[in-house]
Parts: structure tokens; sequence; C-alpha cells
């Protein structure tokens, strides 16, 4: 199983201040896709069994909840201060 890891990127969305939201979640959408990241917004995330702990699924669990995690705070970093405070 291969993970991928996002290149860093130094164009970064605007603010987001609550106007047009279609638009901006075309616009993030887009975005996520350019770093590889949209896929963890749309799977579940991955299970392990209890019985089942090789190393290789247990990489796999690591990289998907990094991965995760960085999805949703590329999500929240391009929220205003106000609607950031929200929806931590």
């Amino acid at each position: 199983m291969s993970t991928f890891v996002p290149l860093a990127r130094s164009d970064k969305l605007a603010k987001f201040i609550g106007s047009d939201f279609k638009r901006r979640q075309q616009k993030v959408l887009f975005y996520l896709t350019t770093l590889n990241l949209a896929r963890f917004l749309r799977k579940d995330p991955l299970t392990i069994e209890d019985g089942d702990n090789n190393q290789e699924q247990l990489n796999a669990l690591n990289a998907w909840d990094h991965n995760d995690f960085l999805c949703r705070n590329y999500i929240l970093n391009g929220l205003d201060d106000s609607l950031y405070s929200v929806l931590k």
C-alpha cells in the first residue's frame, strides 16, 4: 500500500468570511485535490480489527490519520477567525 505525502504549497486560499458558500466549497475541493487530500473528505477512515496488528496495517492507519489531520486543518486554516472559533 502506498501513501501519498502532499507537497508543500506556497499559494493558500483567501480567508472565508461566510459569503458565497457554494463557490468557496468548490474552491476548497479543488485546492485539496491539488494536494491529493480530497479523498479524505469522501472515504470512511481505515479500521483495524482487534486481532490484526501487523505493521503494514498500523502504518497505513497512521498515514491515514496524518493525512486526515492535514485535510481538516487546511480547511480550518482557510476560515476567518470568527468562523474558526465556532467550527473548531
